[in-house]
């Protein structure tokens, strides 16, 4: 018999690409300074931060939704910050489970914060340790800005509570 309740991804392949979307992010800034890569590396750095961002919530939403809640001391915690009426609504935390969810529907997912007026003047904008997601969520404008590198630490041990708890051997 099938136990449902299993995981079908391979976790070792999720781990690979929360790595690969932490070092293309946090290489931006140095890479940005290079005038000969600069041609090819904000498109192909976008390009890959949507995908493997987008990737990652959704294979991290579905293990969420694996766990019952007496065992997800995930979900609730904060990753950045949300706004459920942008630009009028008032910032709240961001949660795990809502970054995933934001992620999901977005649609634009862009790899830093939004351009300042100083940022746009020289005509560069970096990684600063957020993204932004913009989305549309019953007919408001959203907006959230996901601390990259708190969502994949709790990515990572919420796999490795996965590996821990429903080890094949078990």
């Amino acid at each position: 018999m099938i136990e449902t309740d299993q995981p079908i991804v391979d976790m070792l392949t999720l781990r690979r690409d929360l790595y690969l979307v932490m070092s293309i992010l946090l290489a931006d800034k140095e890479l940005s300074k290079s005038d000969g890569m600069g041609i090819w590396t904000k498109p192909l750095h976008e390009i890959e931060v949507r995908r493997m961002v987008l990737w990652s919530a959704t294979v991290v939403r579905g293990l969420l939704d694996l766990l019952e809640s007496r065992e997800d001391k995930f979900s609730g915690q904060n990753c950045g910050e949300y706004w459920s009426d942008f630009p009028r609504g008032k910032e709240t935390s961001l949660t795990f489970r809502q970054t995933c969810n934001t992620v999901i529907h977005a649609k634009e997912i862009l790899p830093y914060l939004p351009p300042q007026p100083d940022m746009m003047k020289a005509g560069k904008v970096v990684y600063a340790g957020r993204i932004t997601v913009r989305s549309v969520f019953r007919q408001k404008t959203t907006r959230a800005q996901v601390d990259m590198l708190k969502f994949v630490e709790i990515a990572t041990a919420l796999i490795t509570f996965f590996e821990e708890s429903h080890h094949a051997s078990r």
